[in-house]
Parts: C-alpha cells; structure tokens; sequence
C-alpha cells in the first residue's frame, strides 16, 4: 500500500502512547504520599508539641535544619549522573523511596 494513500484516507498516523512505565509511576506516587502524609503529621504534632509548651514567636529554629535536609536529599539524588539517566518515573521512584525511609526514620526516632 502507498503510504500517500493510508494518509489520505485515515488522515496523519498517530502513534499510540506507550504503556511503559506505568507501574513505576504509580509505585513513585505512592511512595511519595506516603512520604508526604508522614511528615505532615509529624510536621503537626511537633508544632501542637511546641505550641503546648507555651507562646510561641513563630517557625523553631531548631526546625530549618531538619527541613533543609529533607529537602537536600532528593535534591541530592536528583543531580547525581546515574538518576540523571533514568526516565522521569524512575527518578521519582528512587528519590520517593529516598523521602519515604527518611519520614519513616523520623516516625520511628519521634515515637
């Protein structure tokens, strides 16, 4: 067959949307919720904590390094050349698993 006339009778071919990496997303997605629920919670005891020990004048600074570590971490992962070469599901994956151990360490050291 011309492929001058499949064009013309069904008009421009339109790849389907590959599949792959589907799993690994929803994997990382979960991963990161998780992660993420964690340190909301424990991110709202600490402050209930700290607001029950009397007034307050705002964010503890004890608490910017503990955040700005958080936040390295993925930061971190994510300059490194071997998770520069993984898709982008991939690199959510690794650095959710990287977010995940970090809140569950924290959850774990908290109680």
């Amino acid at each position: 067959m011309n492929p001058d006339t499949y064009a013309t009778l069904y008009g421009p071919t339109r790849p389907t949307p590959s599949r792959r990496g589907a799993g690994v997303a929803a994997a990382a997605a979960l991963l990161w919720s998780v992660a993420l629920f964690l340190l909301w919670g424990l991110g709202f005891l600490a402050l209930w904590a700290e607001a029950d020990r009397g007034p307050t004048e705002g964010f503890p600074p004890h608490w910017v390094p503990i955040c700005l570590g958080i936040a390295a971490v993925p930061i971190g992962l994510l300059c490194t050349p071997a998770v520069r070469r993984l898709s982008v599901p991939g690199r959510l994956l690794v650095t959710g698993l990287a977010v995940c151990s970090i809140a569950v360490g924290l959850v774990v050291r908290a109680a």
